[in-house]
């Protein structure tokens, strides 16, 4: 299987409304990362999610559409994902593209020096968001110290990457199906040892979100103690390694009784387009040191 620089995924739940704003966006983003590859994960949607991600992405070669066969939860729809993606790289973003795409090569320039990036609110002065979200956002941060001791600024930004091998290792085996699935995957991360770098990131709060407080709260604090069950059971880094794609296995969640073993993957209509071919010297390094190169502003004039 062919693999790409970089592989973004999308959860989307019920998001026909903003699709048509947020995938072109993102699209327009990746062009400076030739062969590039754009996952929708439709999470069991009731509205045309689906069919409209496939509309949008039908011109995008490397575009793809997985269906969940019923609503899962946003850390099912990326498990899926991730278990599809080919990138060289592994992003995943929130379908509302409150986090900026345009920061995208500088999430994917700390690749080089660590195996996980995260997008951090926190860090820096660029995130817009209402005092409320804030305070929820920092009691949250301060109750997933106290629980696992991770030590950093913001977990729960829906911006991050990760090199291909980690991603893979890690969201395999990933339990966590809602919200909280975030802190999960970052306290395998730690006890494995994998390097872990927050990258400011501008943010912008967007109306018509899913997280609710009341009803999300409970089952992320139950993922919060799984966390730090895993924290606990860490003695030393585990030396697991990804499977190669063509692997055997029940499905794109890789559990029989994970529902992304049920996903359809929805073939898009583009005639007779072909991949782009990928230049042998396009890798992810100097992909994403031109993408910072052209994200900053030129020091002349």
């Amino acid at each position: 299987m062919r693999r790409v620089p970089v592989s973004v995924v999308v959860p989307a739940f019920n998001e026909s409304r903003r699709l048509p704003f947020s995938l072109p966006v993102l699209v327009a983003a990746l062009r400076d990362f030739p062969g590039a590859e754009v996952i929708v994960v439709d999470d069991g949607s009731s509205d045309d999610t689906a069919g409209i991600a496939t509309r949008l992405l039908r011109d995008l070669p490397t575009g793809r559409v997985i269906r969940l066969p019923w609503n899962s939860g946003k850390g099912t729809a990326i498990r899926a994902g991730v278990a599809a993606a080919t990138g060289e790289a592994i992003v995943f973003t929130d379908a509302d593209l409150a986090s900026d795409v345009s920061d995208l090569p500088l999430l994917l320039a700390a690749l080089s020096d660590a195996e996980v990036a995260i997008g951090s609110r926190r860090v820096g002065e660029g995130a817009t968001r209402p005092y409320v979200r804030q305070l929820g956002s920092w009691a949250f941060n301060q109750l997933t110290r106290s629980f696992t001791a991770i030590d950093l600024a913001d977990t729960q930004c829906g911006f991050k990457a990760f090199r291909r091998d980690e991603a893979k290792v890690l969201f395999s085996m990933a339990r966590a199906t809602g919200f909280g699935f975030d802190v999960e995957v970052l306290a395998m991360a730690t006890a494995m040892e994998y390097r872990i770098v927050e990258v400011p990131v501008r943010w912008s709060e967007e109306p018509g979100g899913t997280f609710s407080v009341i009803r999300h709260t409970p089952s992320m604090i139950v993922d919060l103690a799984r966390a730090r069950r895993y924290l606990r059971q860490a003695g030393r880094p585990i030396p697991l390694r990804a499977a190669e794609p063509g692997g055997t296995g029940p499905g794109p969640g890789g559990r029989p009784d994970d529902p992304a073993a049920g996903a359809d993957v929805i073939p898009l209509d583009r005639g007779h387009a072909q991949p782009a071919p990928i230049s042998s010297g396009n890798s992810l390094r100097s992909s994403a040191a031109e993408g910072v190169a052209r994200a900053r502003p030129s020091s002349s004039g």
